[in-house]
């Protein structure tokens, strides 16, 4: 199926995803929205309804914002690691739009898409810290052994016939 796994910052990506489905799902399917109606003879009932019944298509266009946004972002998200600065600043900004989102709509759905976001915001952190850690190259740095930055080392040494790196056979003259 995958000859190599994805980086870590794809996996997190989309389980970011994944979460921001699920608390969709949840909004959509459950009853979580209090519903009272009230009668002439002043007899109140009160029922649960899932967010289209509550409010509509536009409940469930605001329910469905999160998951766009979280797509959006993760689309950016290269799954090899090697990412480049529009990739940062897409997942930056996708990040910041539905944190300000959340709490733009904490009161009614916000609270549902706080996972989400954590982890949309742990990608972010991950490709700056890994960038800033490991070079701009990424993932192919990591996975060399010292032995073999050494040989690459040497390799470029010979072509650049740089001394750097080269024991030479001098002998010491005696005083």
């Amino acid at each position: 199926m995958l000859d190599r796994m994805p980086d870590r910052t794809f996996v997190f990506a989309v389980i970011s995803l994944l979460l921001s489905i699920a608390a969709f799902a949840y909004l959509v399917l459950w009853p979580s929205f209090e519903v009272v109606e009230r009668r002439a003879d002043g007899v109140a009932t009160i029922r649960f309804v899932g967010i289209a019944e509550a409010n509509g298509l536009i409940g469930l266009g605001i329910a469905l914002m999160p998951v766009l946004l979280t797509l959006g972002s993760i689309l950016s998200v290269p799954p090899n690691g090697e990412s480049e600065r529009r990739h940062k600043l897409n997942l930056i900004v996708g990040t910041v739009l539905l944190w300000v989102y959340i709490v733009a709509f904490s009161e009614q759905i916000g609270v549902f898409f706080v996972p989400a976001s954590t982890m949309l915001t742990s990608v972010v952190v991950l490709m700056l810290v890994r960038d800033r850690a490991w070079g701009k190259p990424g993932a192919r740095e990591r996975t060399k052994s010292a032995r073999g930055l050494r040989e690459e080392a040497m390799r470029r040494a010979n072509r650049s016939r740089n001394q750097v790196g080269r024991r030479t056979r001098r002998r010491r003259r005696s005083r």
